[in-house]
């Protein structure tokens, strides 16, 4: 019998971040019969609990499972996981909730998820998607508050990791280098799995056809290279550096336009200034894969940080996946390394003699990611960490 999985989270449904790593989760596998779902998001203000409402519907059509949304209080409160902790037990209480194990995303969530494996006696999967460590202090300004604070939170984290290490049966981690990381708490005895940041080759795959059509909606002409960006204005995702590369390219004569897709479309038109041959949109997730088809190149150049050398983007599998040669630095070690197996990367010091090519040449490297970083490849290990014993 299948089993029944908690999927508890607790950054709500409005990002594309979500749809893929969590809806889209659901329902591949409940597709492939591995399992059944309740997905449960934790809101920690007014307006993240009314929009998780919103988005409720949309999400439940998306993974093919219940959705819940859980208004907790904030993560920097003190003993803030013990409360949400107690909160979603009572809401698995009230709904009277089966479950087999809990699958909980992010090293916060599986520990406010410790109290109701430990009243349920329940399997914990800890689902760890980064070094929150890293991410936290990298946006902490300079000076004496960042020393203080840099005490604060990695006092908050490692406590976090200890909790979770001591209550969850299982971990999954994005990389290889993030595993060695968490070795201090996630002890070689314990049951681990690396599983990259992956993409349905149901949502993602190269079609010639598509691409045509695409481009012709967004007019542009076949002579023209189409460059993309799929994701946020933060900053070391490095933006303005994939501006500069535009730049350099029409300052060469180089016939070119440059479609920026993100949430956050006010920031990055501010960042594009007057610049012409540039398109900002906003898009679900299902319509990416014809913007990635459209495209001839996408960027992916990171800051050289601990939070990006720990990290697996999805993104990166979207790209892969669409045939497209990646503009991308070594920031990301797991994904580049995937990137010139494939030899789909290219160097952002070299953009100028950047190429288009073929569409035999995508078909070859999106069969090089199917048979790595989808979804459907990577069930098999899902199903493993999912069986009861």
């Amino acid at each position: 019998m299948k089993p029944n999985i908690l999927f508890v989270l607790s950054e709500g449904l409005q990002s594309t971040v979500i749809d893929s790593q969590v809806l889209q989760h659901a329902r591949v596998l409940k597709d492939q019969g591995i399992a059944e779902f309740t997905i449960v998001t934790l809101a920690c203000n007014d307006a993240a609990f009314s929009q998780a409402h919103k988005n409720r519907e949309r999400a439940q059509n998306v993974s093919g499972s219940k959705v819940m949304v859980l208004r907790g209080v904030r993560p920097g409160l003190p003993f803030s996981e013990w409360i949400n902790g107690w909160r979603l037990v009572n809401l698995v209480m009230k709904y009277e909730i089966q479950f087999d194990k809990i699958h909980a995303r992010t090293e916060y969530t599986a520990a406010l998820c410790s109290v109701l494996a430990d009243k349920s006696k329940k399997g914990l999967i800890w689902d760890c998607r980064g070094d929150f460590f890293a991410e936290r202090v990298d946006r902490i300004p300079s000076g004496i508050k960042k020393i203080f604070m840099i005490c604060v939170v990695g006092m908050i984290y490692r406590r976090r990791l200890t909790t979770v290490a001591k209550n969850a049966e299982s971990a999954i981690f994005v990389t290889n280098i993030l595993r060695e990381k968490m070795r201090k708490y996630w002890s070689t005895k314990k049951r681990s799995a690396v599983i990259p940041g992956a993409a349905s080759d149901k949502l993602f795959f190269f079609d010639a056809n598509l691409r045509q059509s695409i481009r012709r909606k967004l007019k542009i002409e076949d002579d023209t290279l189409l460059l993309v960006y799929s994701g946020s204005m933060v900053e070391y995702q490095k933006f303005p550096e994939t501006l500069a590369g535009f730049d350099k390219l029409k300052a060469i004569g180089r016939k070119t336009h440059y479609l920026v897709v993100t949430n956050q479309k006010e920031h990055a038109t501010k960042l594009v200034g007057s610049r012409r041959n540039v398109s900002v949109i906003s898009a679900y997730l299902e319509e990416m894969n014809g913007y990635l088809n459209a495209a001839d190149a996408a960027f992916m150049i990171r800051d050289h940080l601990p939070l990006n050398a720990v990290a697996f983007p999805t993104k990166f599998s979207e790209y892969g996946l669409c045939g497209l040669p990646v503009i991308m630095n070594s920031a990301l070690p797991d994904a580049f390394a995937l990137a010139e197996q494939a030899k789909n990367q290219i160097n952002p010091n070299s953009i100028a003699g950047i190429k288009v090519i073929s569409n035999s040449e995508r078909q070859k490297v999106a069969s090089f990611y199917r048979d790595r970083v989808t979804k459907q490849a990577q069930a098999k290990l899902y199903e493993e960490l999912y069986t009861v014993s």
